[in-house]
C-alpha cells in the first residue's frame, strides 16, 4: 500500500502516518484519501490514478473554484521561458481572457482537436480560417461545405450600419474579386452588381430585344405559403429566354431529397426591356415618318385636284 498521512477523528484523533517503498503518497482525512501524489509526482485530487501533473476529479457540479478578495483577481499562464502568455481576470465589470503581446497574442477555439475559431492580435474574429486577409475586416468567416445561418423569431436577424459617411455596407466576392455590394446613402439602399467597363470586353449594342420581350410569359399567381397574390415569372420559363436572370436548376433537390428552389433577379431584365423600348421607338419613329410622308403626298395630290377642278 502507499505511504499515508491521515488526519483521523477516530479514537482520540490526531495525525497518523504509515510508510512503504511504493513511492506513492496519500493524504487522507477521516481515513478517506483526498490527495494522491504518485511516483512521477503527478497530483490527483479525487482520484488515486492521476493522468496529468494535476488531475482533479469530482462528482459535484463545481469541480474547481478560484476565489479572491481582491477587487480584480486574476490567474496567469506562463510558458517554458517564464514569460507570461496570458491571464484570466474578473471584476465587477467583466470577465477577461487575454493572450498577451508577449506570446502569440491569439486566442483559438477547437473541437475534435481542430481549430474552429480564433481572435488574433489585431482583434479580428475568424471562423473556419486561421489567418486574416484584411485586418480592417473585424469578422471573417470561411466555411467549406457549410453555411452561416442567422435565425430568430422576432424583429431583425442582423443589423449592418455605417457611421457618418455614405458608402458600401456589404461587399460580395468570388475568387477574391468583387462582384457586387450593398451600399447606403442618406435614407436609400442600393443593391449593386459589378458593371465597370474595365471588367468587360467585346462590347456591342444589344439587338433582337423586342423579339425576346415578346417571348416573355408574365403571370399572376398565389403563394402556397400564405395564399397571398403575386405577379412575375416562372423561373424555368424565364430561364429559357433570359438564363442570366435565373439561378438554380429546374426540379433540383439536395442530398436529402429536399427541393432546392430556383430564384430570379429581374434587374437583369432591365437592359433587355430598355433595348426593346428603343427598338419599339425606332419602329414608331419610322412609321411616323412614313405617315408624315404619305400625308404630305396626299395633301399635294389633293391640292392639284382642287386646282384642276377650279381651272
Amino acid at each position: 500500500m502507499p505511504n499515508v498521512i491521515n488526519a483521523t477523528s477516530t479514537g482520540n484523533g490526531g495525525l497518523i502516518t504509515q510508510g512503504d517503498d511504493s513511492g506513492i503518497l496519500n493524504i487522507q482525512t477521516n481515513e478517506t484519501t483526498a490527495i494522491t501524489v504518485d511516483a512521477s509526482q503527478k497530483v490527483g485530487i479525487g482520484t488515486a490514478s492521476p493522468s496529468a501533473l494535476l488531475h482533479v476529479s469530482s462528482t459535484s457540479a463545481e469541480t474547481l473554484r478560484f476565489q479572491s478578495t481582491s477587487s480584480a483577481p486574476y490567474q496567469s499562464f506562463y510558458n517554458s521561458s517564464a514569460n507570461r502568455a496570458g491571464y484570466m481576470e474578473w471584476n465587477t465589470s467583466a470577465f477577461k481572457i487575454d493572450a498577451e503581446s508577449g506570446a502569440s497574442s491569439t486566442i483559438a477555439f477547437l473541437t475534435a482537436n481542430t481549430e474552429r475559431m480564433r481572435i488574433d492580435s489585431s482583434g479580428v474574429v475568424m471562423i473556419g480560417k486561421t489567418s486574416s486577409n484584411n485586418t480592417s475586416n473585424g469578422f471573417q468567416v470561411q466555411q467549406n461545405g457549410a453555411e452561416l445561418s442567422v435565425n430568430r423569431s422576432g424583429d431583425r436577424c442582423a443589423i449592418f450600419g455605417r457611421n457618418t459617411n455614405d458608402g458600401s455596407i456589404v461587399a460580395f466576392f468570388k475568387d477574391g474579386n468583387t462582384v457586387g455590394s450593398i451600399s447606403v446613402s442618406g435614407s436609400n439602399v442600393a443593391y449593386n452588381t459589378s458593371s465597370d467597363y474595365r471588367l468587360k470586353e467585346n462590347i456591342a449594342p444589344m439587338t433582337g430585344a423586342l423579339a425576346k420581350v415578346a417571348q416573355l410569359k408574365p403571370v399572376t399567381y398565389k403563394w402556397k405559403a400564405n395564399g397571398s397574390d403575386g405577379e412575375g415569372f416562372i423561373a424555368h420559363e424565364l430561364a429559357e429566354i433570359k438564363p442570366d436572370c435565373v439561378s438554380g436548376e429546374k426540379d433540383a433537390v439536395d442530398q436529402d431529397g429536399k427541393p432546392v428552389y430556383q430564384g430570379i433577379d429581374v434587374s437583369f431584365l432591365v437592359a433587355t426591356l430598355t433595348a426593346a423600348i428603343q427598338e419599339l421607338k425606332a419602329i414608331n419613329d419610322q412609321q411616323a415618318e412614313t405617315l408624315t410622308q404619305q400625308t404630305e403626298a396626299i395633301n399635294a395630290l389633293t391640292a392639284r385636284i382642287v386646282a384642276l377642278e377650279t381651272a
